[in-house]
């Protein structure tokens, strides 16, 4: 007999052809046969890191508005207890259309997060699209569906209203924010739940303005494509030409963390930004440098620079340094209300830096 839930065709179950193309044995296809799901997550998640492209594209808005749109159907069905042909699929739609608004969000959010709090509040959006795929039998409980649907359109609404008015304003943010709860005490209103509450949701929205005014939530829609440091950065031909010494096996970074230089040098930073077209914004780079008696980062200084969006590769600027002394040092590109975009933490010493590569931007 086949396993339950087995197509037949040909008179061989559906799992014994995969076992079979696999070339597993039995027991072994049955015991990693439950963390395939999982697999397949992880590289969902890997291609879509390195297809997005680190920005956001209409379409992408545009297929999160449906979400949203479909989810805020099926709460308000699920709020009035309305019974038709199909009405016992209302969960797992609604499972589908969370799934599809955390999973998309995981991806922006990580390609925005700079810093130790933005990476937790990632790993957060993570562990909401985990819980996802065991929830299902409860979003009759309206209570957390709405806390969800609460979450899910403050994070929606934080990409979506900076690129319809062309705006990264902090107005946005707590307008969106507004938005969200408006929406789930309009479900509440209409809703036939007495027992279900909003307030979860209400306090999904305090925690959001929380982490928004303290810089966890990272500054959406600005997107960091590049950052490093490079002994000289000019402009050739309409593109930028930098000389850095090589990262070697350091995938993430074109640039050595190690800083090899003589006295008076300069030392560039390089930072690309992505910005919507329309948006025109002022970013800067706070130098700062280790002090091993405070046990602090003392400030260096901050040289502003303004930025337009709409070029595919980011928007391109540096600033640097010179007479620089040897220790640790880190550069943050901030965004004009002090959010931090991206971080490079470099080392200085002295000493001949050696061949060094040049590349072009």
């Amino acid at each position: 007999m086949p396993d339950e839930g087995d197509a037949i065709s040909g008179g061989e179950p559906r799992t014994g052809r995969v076992r079979a193309a696999l070339g597993l044995p039995r027991s072994v296809y049955h015991r990693v046969r439950p963390w395939v799901p999982a697999a397949f997550f992880l590289g969902g998640f890997a291609w879509d890191a390195l297809t997005l492209g680190r920005k956001i594209k209409p379409v992408d808005l545009f297929i999160l508005l449906g979400y949203l749109a479909g989810a805020t159907v099926i709460l308000v069905a699920l709020g009035r207890a309305w019974t038709f042909r199909g009405s016992r699929y209302l969960n797992a739609v609604l499972q589908f259309f969370f799934g599809g608004m955390f999973s998309a969000l995981f991806i922006f959010y990580f390609l925005s997060s700079s810093g130790l709090g933005g990476y937790l509040f990632v790993l957060g959006l993570a562990a909401l699209l985990i819980g996802n795929e065991f929830l299902e039998s409860r979003y009759g409980e309206l209570t957390l569906s709405w806390t969800l649907y609460a979450v899910s359109s403050i994070m929606f609404f934080n990409f979506a209203l900076a690129h319809l008015f062309r705006s990264i304003s902090t107005f946005w943010f707590y307008l969106g924010t507004l938005l969200a709860v408006l929406l789930v005490l309009a479900m509440r209103t209409i809703s036939k739940a007495g027992s279900a509450s909003v307030w979860p949701s209400i306090g999904a929205a305090a925690l959001a303005i929380v982490l928004h005014l303290v810089n966890v939530i990272p500054p959406v829609p600005l997107v960091k494509k590049e950052m490093f440091v490079a002994h000289d950065v000019r402009r050739s031909d309409g593109a930028y030409v930098a000389r850095i010494e090589p990262s070697g096996w350091r995938l993430w970074n074109r640039a050595s963390s190690t800083f090899h230089g003589s006295e008076g040098e300069r030392v560039y930073c390089f930072t690309s930004v992505f910005v919507p077209r329309g948006i025109t914004t002022t970013i800067r780079h706070r130098w700062e440098r280790w002090d091993g008696a405070s046990g602090a980062w003392i400030d260096a200084g901050v040289v502003p620079f303004q930025i337009s969006g709409g070029r595919e590769g980011g928007y391109r600027g540096y600033t640097y340094k010179s007479d620089v002394p040897a220790g640790e040092w880190r550069v943050t590109t901030e965004s004009e209300g002090g959010a931090a975009i991206g971080i490079v933490e470099f080392t200085v010493v002295a000493g001949d830096p050696g061949a060094l590569s040049s590349i072009r931007l």
